[in-house]
């Protein structure tokens, strides 16, 4: 079977998705996959598994990114694994140059390397996310597939030209998707501290509603300028989540680009999310959604944040909330209140 044709190819927004090896041994060999593919995992004193590169896909238009960038992410991924070692596409492609077309197959230069695995990799870009989804076959007779997906966001930019800069977010994405693919959420859990990464889940800001249904309340600017005051509290949830170890939140740019890509403008973040919106949100592979509730009440303003569970249905659950009472009708205080709600539910933010 030729392995560079295994795949059907799947049309998406966010990217290409795969689908496994279309054998019919595959359903049979799933249950070995972390037997086959784990086992430098089970004993990290063995030989590093080699790997190489079966094809890498990403959109042409993307100037951000390219052939080269997934293979420099890849190899540095698999050298901070320690349980992994990428072959580079040079040699990759000098052996490949010795053999006759019709033996020209991503699985006989991996034969000829004694290459263990071979990677394919998609890697897509929307405005600062970066989603890299790595498909691994291996296993006697290449018949077993396994594949993960990681998601970074980029937040640095080049000091003068403004330039955004997305190699340390592909690496990212790139390690998380390894650690999903290989079936070893805590890979990088050694690694040096600026690399230990583990696989999140992808979140999006749902809206935060201002509610001063109390007539007999002394009126709060705060409510007064929703508009303004949602935007903070998205702004402030982006910056506070940003460095988060289990979810990769979605940035005000990319999720507003994400809506217009879909047809959708002008959302409110003061309103709650609508059915058009987490419909949007799911078919671009969001899991978790973080809603917010502000509302006037004696003594202040209650704030509620909450982290719910995007469905299949695109509604969404609460799974945990914090809440907090805002003393004073100012900006700061509100930030304030956001920061101690996250603190509550998510253990540590970026300051």
């Amino acid at each position: 079977m030729n392995r560079t044709n295994v795949f059907e190819t799947i049309g998406s927004p966010l990217g290409v998705f795969y689908r496994g090896v279309t054998n019919w041994k595959h359903n049979l060999w799933g249950m070995l996959t972390a037997t086959l593919i784990l086992v430098a995992g089970a004993d990290m004193a063995s030989a590093q598994q080699r790997v190489i590169l079966g094809g890498v896909s990403f959109p042409k238009t993307d100037t951000l990114l390219s052939a080269y960038k997934a293979e420099a992410a890849m190899a540095l991924a698999c050298e901070l694994s320690r349980s992994y070692r990428l072959i580079p596409n040079e040699v990759r492609d000098s052996v490949a140059r010795t053999l006759p077309d019709s033996l020209r197959t991503a699985q006989r230069v991996a034969d000829e390397l004694g290459a263990e695995l071979i990677a394919f990799v998609d890697m897509a870009r929307v405005v600062n996310l970066i989603r890299v989804h790595i498909t691994i076959i291996g296993g006697e007779g290449w018949i077993v597939s396994t594949d993960g997906t990681g998601y970074a966001t980029s937040f640095l930019t080049e000091d003068g030209t403004g330039r955004r800069v997305i190699d340390p977010a592909i690496l990212t994405a790139m390690q998380r998707a390894l650690c999903e693919s290989v079936l070893q959420p805590n890979l990088y859990s050694t690694a040096d501290s600026a690399f230990r990464v583990r696989p999140t889940k992808l979140t999006a800001l749902g809206g935060t509603q201002f509610l001063d249904g109390d007539k007999g309340l002394a009126p709060w600017a705060i409510f007064r300028e929703k508009v303004a005051a949602s935007y903070d509290v998205a702004s402030t949830i982006v910056a506070a989540l940003r460095q988060h170890d289990s979810l990769t939140v979605i940035d005000m740019e990319t999720r507003d680009s994400i809506y217009a890509m879909a047809g959708l403008y002008m959302v409110e973040n003061y309103n709650p999310a609508s059915a058009t919106e987490l419909k949007i949100l799911k078919g671009f592979e969001v899991t978790r959604v973080i809603t917010g509730l502000c509302e006037r009440i004696r003594g202040g303003a209650g704030l509620r944040i909450t982290h719910n569970e995007l469905q299949q249905n695109a509604s969404y659950t609460p799974l945990s909330k914090a809440d907090v009472i805002i003393q004073a009708d100012s900006k700061v205080a509100l930030q304030d209140g956001v920061r101690f709600c996250l603190k509550n539910l998510y253990g540590s933010v970026t300051e």
